[in-house]
C-alpha cells in the first residue's frame, strides 16, 4: 500500500474521486491539504485522513510517501518546486503551466532532482485508445495518417453552449499539447516536423467571424517488414502525418497562421468562452472530438473516450463499446503507484508537455 497526500479538492479531485475509491487497496490517503480548510476537512472525514493547514507541512509528513496534486489553486505551478525539495514522487493532475510560463520555470524539479514528477497525460489512457493500440497489433495495422478536429466542424459535434464551449478547450495550447502527446503515443515515434497554415471551410459548418487553422505533424515512416508475406505497409518509406484542426474565434486576435501559433503560445483564452479546462465541460465524461485514423490495412474512428469503430479495407465497420473497461484516471493513479514502489513501468515526465510545446514554437520564427 502507498500512502499519499492529496493537494486540493476542487473539480479535478472530483474526476479522480471514483479511480481513488477503487483503488484502496494500493493506494491510502494519509492527509489532505486544500486552501479552505473546511473543504480539506470533509474530505480527509470520507478519506480516513488527517485535514492539514499548509503544503509543507502535508509533503514533509513521515506516513506520506507521494504526493497526488489535484488541484493546486493559489500556488498554481510554484506548488512543484516546494513538493520537488522533498524528494516524494508527485502525481500532477491540472496542466502544469499558467500564462506566459511555456515551461522556462518548469524544467527545475525535473532536471535539479531526481524527483518524479508525473503529469495526467489522461488521452495516453483512454479505453478506445488502448484499445486501438491492440486493433494495429492484430487487425488493422500501423496507423498512417491521424486527422483530430479540435475546432467541432463536423455536424455530429456538440450543439449550442456546450458546442461553444468544447470547440474554445480545444483551441488552448493545453489541448492541442494534449493532443500531441496522444498522436505520439499512437505513431510510438516523435515528429520529425510540423508546421500550421490556415485550413479549408467546410460548407456545413457554422463559421460566422471564425477562421480555421491546421496543424501538420510529420512522422518517421514505417519500418521495412521483415515478413515477406507481409505486404500490407503501402506507408513505407513515406512520412506518416498527423492532422490537427483549430478554430480562431471571432474574440480572437490572429489574422493567419503565424499571429494564431504565437497566440497559443502566449496561453491567450478567448474572451467570449473562457473555460479553465476542456475538463470543466464534463468532468466524468471529457469531451473527444472527431478523431480518424487510416491504417496498413484498415481504418478506425474514436468518437468518444470508451468508443471505437474500425474496419479492413472493403470490409463493414465494427463498433465496439468498452463502458466496462477501467478509466484513464484508475489506469494512471495505478501506474503511479507502481513506479512509486519501484516498479520499471514507464510513465510520462514534465519533458512530455515541454517537447510538444517546442514543436509548437518551431512551426513560426519568434
Amino acid at each position: 500500500m502507498i500512502q499519499v497526500g492529496l493537494v486540493g479538492v476542487g473539480p479535478q479531485w472530483e474526476r479522480f474521486r471514483p479511480a481513488l475509491a477503487r483503488l484502496r487497496q494500493p493506494i491510502h490517503v494519509e492527509a489532505v491539504y486544500d486552501p479552505v480548510f473546511a473543504r480539506a476537512e470533509t474530505a480527509a472525514k470520507d478519506l480516513d485522513a488527517d485535514p492539514i493547514r499548509g503544503i509543507s507541512a502535508l509533503a514533509g509528513r513521515g506516513n506520506v510517501e507521494a504526493i497526488l496534486v489535484m488541484d493546486p489553486a493559489w500556488t498554481r505551478t510554484a506548488v512543484l518546486p516546494l513538493l520537488a525539495r522533498q524528494q516524494k514522487p508527485v502525481f500532477f493532475a491540472p496542466w502544469p503551466f499558467s500564462g506566459r510560463d511555456r515551461g522556462n520555470r518548469l524544467t527545475a524539479p525535473q532536471t535539479d532532482s531526481d524527483n518524479l514528477i508525473v503529469p495526467a497525460m489522461w488521452r495516453r489512457f483512454f479505453p478506445a485508445a488502448i484499445r486501438l493500440q491492440e486493433l494495429f497489433a492484430i487487425e488493422i495495422g500501423q496507423p498512417c495518417e491521424i486527422e483530430i478536429d479540435l475546432a467541432g466542424r463536423s455536424t455530429s459535434a456538440p450543439a449550442g453552449q456546450q458546442r461553444a464551449a468544447t470547440t474554445a478547450a480545444g483551441s488552448t495550447l493545453e489541448s492541442l499539447v494534449g493532443w500531441l502527446d496522444f498522436c505520439r503515443n499512437l505513431f510510438r515515434a516523435f515528429p520529425t516536423s510540423a508546421s500550421v497554415s490556415q485550413a479549408t471551410v467546410p460548407n456545413d459548418a457554422a463559421t460566422a467571424g471564425d477562421t480555421f487553422f491546421e496543424f501538420r505533424i510529420e512522422y518517421p515512416p514505417l519500418a521495412v517488414s521483415s515478413d515477406v508475406a507481409d505486404q500490407s505497409r503501402v506507408n513505407t518509406g513515406r512520412s506518416r502525418t498527423a492532422k490537427l484542426t483549430l478554430r480562431q474565434t471571432d474574440s480572437g486576435k490572429a489574422t493567419n497562421a503565424t499571429d494564431f501559433v504565437r497566440e497559443l503560445l502566449a496561453g491567450v483564452r478567448r474572451p467570449a468562452l473562457v473555460i479553465p479546462t476542456i475538463l470543466t465541460v464534463d468532468s466524468s465524461n471529457p469531451w473527444v472530438p472527431e478523431i480518424k485514423l487510416r491504417c496498413e490495412r484498415g481504418s478506425a474512428e474514436l468518437s468518444s473516450t470508451a468508443r471505437v469503430s474500425w474496419q479492413l479495407n472493403s470490409a463493414e465497420p465494427i463498433q465496439e463499446t468498452l463502458s466496462s473497461d477501467r478509466s484513464e484516471e484508475e489506469i494512471m493513479l495505478d501506474i503511479f503507484c507502481r513506479r512509486v514502489v519501484g516498479g520499471l513501468v514507464p510513465v510520462a515526465d514534465l519533458n512530455d508537455i515541454i517537447r510538444p510545446i517546442q514543436l509548437v514554437r518551431s512551426c513560426v520564427d519568434l
